[in-house]
């Protein structure tokens, strides 16, 4: 009994004993060295290390898995833009590349943005869909983000992150009040400074697993999907109707789309009537599900069916007369033209109004006439 007492404990000690990695003695982000021999640096850097390479393999472990379905088309996305690869680092510290994260100050989707932070870029966010919650489109406002506070930080990486989390207010304001142009030598709060820290380390062990003892990501098959717009009529269309159609299970559809507002898991949840959603769906099977809620009724008529009017200038830019019907809204109308429901708006000297839900949109009634340009 005691020798298998013992036995067993070696045995636990060993399966549980914890492998110290080595703290790299040069690390560099964005193209930049990182100050280790600075005051501190080095022991704030070494903390965070050892947290994640020790106390969270799993954690850690867990988001290396998921890295490659969203790291290289950030990556892309910023080199587009200018800015360097490694801010790609900033979407797991924000959201552990969960797309429907959701903070309690309202940030959401892979990078947390903020619902005005979103607008400002072009995504839409109401009470029906969050685009801050596709990658793609997330993605695309959060680089175009990092680009203008590159612009304005002098391209400095870590005060960049820092504004990030904080606000490049507050890091402009915390650089004037303490007269400094580095970021390692600046007090700012404690949970900018980890975030900064953490973006730099996930870098370093993503970028490299093996040489930490992780794994790499494994190779798996995943299922393409498409855009398809459904333009609704006066039904609501329930989404277990869409996963019969389509063949699919309820799950897939919830998994694959994390910007529709599916509502309570306890209700069926659907797509409201009068409005417009851009479903993801498995590739190629747009006209079989439009085809068939088209046979069902649940369809809009198309925006040629409402056009009063049209008539093309010397330019080549057509001008159409077009009149609301069903109580039509702003958003549904611009997502059938392709186009910002803000220029709309603006083009008729349309009524702003915010809704319960403080969401902005576009006064409109049955029978009103207006002008798009297309």
């Amino acid at each position: 009994m005691t020798v298998y007492f013992r036995f067993f404990t070696v045995l636990l000690l060993s399966v549980n004993a914890w492998t110290q990695y080595p703290f790299p003695s040069e690390i560099t982000f964005a193209g930049q060295k990182i100050p280790l021999d600075k005051y501190d640096v080095k022991e704030r850097l070494t903390k965070t290390f050892n947290t994640f390479t020790l106390d969270r393999r799993g954690f850690i472990q867990n988001l290396i898995n998921r890295s490659d379905e969203f790291i290289p088309y950030a990556k892309e996305i910023l080199k587009q833009w200018e800015v360097h690869e490694d801010f790609a680092y900033i979407m797991p510290v924000e959201s552990e590349f969960d797309p429907r994260a959701y903070s309690q100050a309202k940030a959401s989707g892979l990078w947390q943005l903020m619902p005005a932070t979103a607008k400002m870029y072009g995504l839409r966010v109401d009470d029906f869909a969050d685009d801050r919650n596709l990658p793609d489109r997330s993605t695309k406002a959060a680089v175009e983000h990092l680009n203008m506070l590159s612009q304005v930080l002098n391209k400095d990486p870590f005060f960049m992150i820092a504004a990030y989390n904080n606000g490049d207010s507050n890091v402009r304001n915390m650089m004037n009040a303490q007269k400094i142009s580095d970021f390692w030598e600046a007090r700012s709060n404690a949970e900018t400074e980890f975030y900064v820290e953490k973006v730099i380390i996930y870098k370093l062990l993503m970028s490299d697993p093996e040489k930490y003892g992780f794994t790499k990501p494994p190779e798996t098959e995943t299922q393409s999907y498409e855009l398809c717009t459904i333009s609704m009529g006066s039904n609501n269309l329930y989404f277990s109707e869409i996963c019969s159609i389509l063949g699919i299970s309820y799950r897939e559809l919830y998994k694959a789309n994390p910007h529709i507002k599916f509502g309570s898991y306890k209700s069926g949840g659907y797509i409201s009537k009068y409005t417009s959603i851009e479903l993801m769906v498995p590739e190629n099977s747009s006209p079989k599900l439009l085809s068939e809620l088209s046979k069902r009724n649940f369809l809009s008529g198309s925006p040629e069916s409402s056009i009063v009017s049209s008539k093309k200038n010397a330019g080549g830019i057509t001008e159409d007369v077009y009149e609301i019907r069903y109580n039509e809204n702003i958003e549904s109308i611009a997502f059938k033209y392709g186009a910002d429901w803000r220029a709309i708006a603006e083009l008729n000297n349309l009524k702003i109004k915010i809704l319960p839900s403080g969401i902005e949109t576009a006064e409109l009634t049955k029978g009103q006439r207006i002008r798009i340009i297309r």
